[in-house]
């Protein structure tokens, strides 16, 4: 007996010795799968919903091709149920995500120190040369020419026209598209306008002597025409003095992602006393790090 245990004993080891790399390769992959099912980040919410009904359309393209061997009534009544429950299951998840972006915007919009109008994007213009964006808000709703445009992260743009019930935003991937700026460690002062990249901007006319860095936040500045002061504009992620000329060729990504841009303020007081522009920016989130 006690022969016989030891030999079992033996076998387990060796077969743990010989497939070590497989059981933990396995445990990795249900240890994954486990962070993955409890993740209630946003994200995760939405690449699951996505796997759901990926796997609802194979199970579909499957009973297609077997479902001469599982003809019966009731396979079919809970195949149709099955796949109704997974449409389900993605439309209240997607109103879970939007509940919490509007929570988010609502937040920033209670506490931002300016009166503000909420407006969704209807339209975005794909022009390569013209970046505008149509607002869901017009004149009825207090919208004026030149007005700010933000989000939560930072400044998107200005507005250009407007009708009693939308409005044209002109934004910062404009080509035609300029801001005073400055930067908020040194208060440097330069001119921020649109080089053809997509959340990406240039900030000319600091001299290569003075002394910018990776990391630098750009603000809109004192001097420019239509914000108000401290606006978050992007984060300073090159600094170039091998060009020609005096000036540094400096490179900047914007704190709005203007490809994912649904819903934005237009701020509707263009005051700049001095009360009302200190401390613009930390109202605003903080700029992601650079890698």
């Amino acid at each position: 007996m006690i022969w016989q245990f030891r030999n079992v004993v033996e076998n387990f080891k060796q077969a743990l010795t010989t497939y070590r790399d497989y059981l933990v390769f396995l445990l990795l992959i249900i240890a994954s799968l486990l962070l993955l099912q409890t993740n209630e980040n946003p994200q995760m919410t939405w690449v699951r919903q996505r796997v759901l009904f990926v796997a609802a359309l194979l199970g579909d393209a499957v009973y297609d091709v077997h479902g001469s061997v599982n003809t019966g009534e009731t396979i079919d009544r809970l195949r149709r149920e099955n796949m109704e429950l997974y449409k389900k299951n993605i439309a209240l998840e997607d109103a879970y995500l939007e509940n919490i972006r509007l929570r988010h915007l609502l937040n920033f919009e209670q506490r931002f120190p300016l009166p503000t109008v909420p407006a969704k994007v209807v339209l975005k213009d794909n022009d390569p040369y013209l970046s505008t964006l149509t607002l869901g808000k017009g004149r009825t709703d207090g919208i004026r020419v030149n007005q700010a445009v933000i989000t939560s992260k930072g400044l998107v743009g200005k507005i250009l026209s407007t009708d009693s019930r939308t409005s044209i935003c002109e934004t910062l991937q404009d080509q035609q598209f300029r801001v005073a700026g400055k930067i908020q460690r040194t208060r440097f002062e330069g001119i921020v306008f649109w080089e053809g990249v997509r959340n990406e901007v240039g900030f000319y006319g600091i001299l290569k002597n003075l002394d910018v860095r990776l990391g630098d936040v750009v603000l809109t500045s004192e001097y420019s025409q239509y914000f108000q002061p401290n606006f978050k504009i992007g984060i300073v992620t090159e600094v170039n003095n091998e060009v020609e000329g005096l000036f540094k060729s400096i490179r900047v990504r914007t704190s709005v992602d203007f490809g994912t841009l649904e819903e934005v303020f237009v701020v509707t007081d263009t005051s700049k006393t001095i009360p009302s522009r200190r401390g613009f920016e930390s109202y605003f989130e903080d700029q992601p790090k650079l890698p």
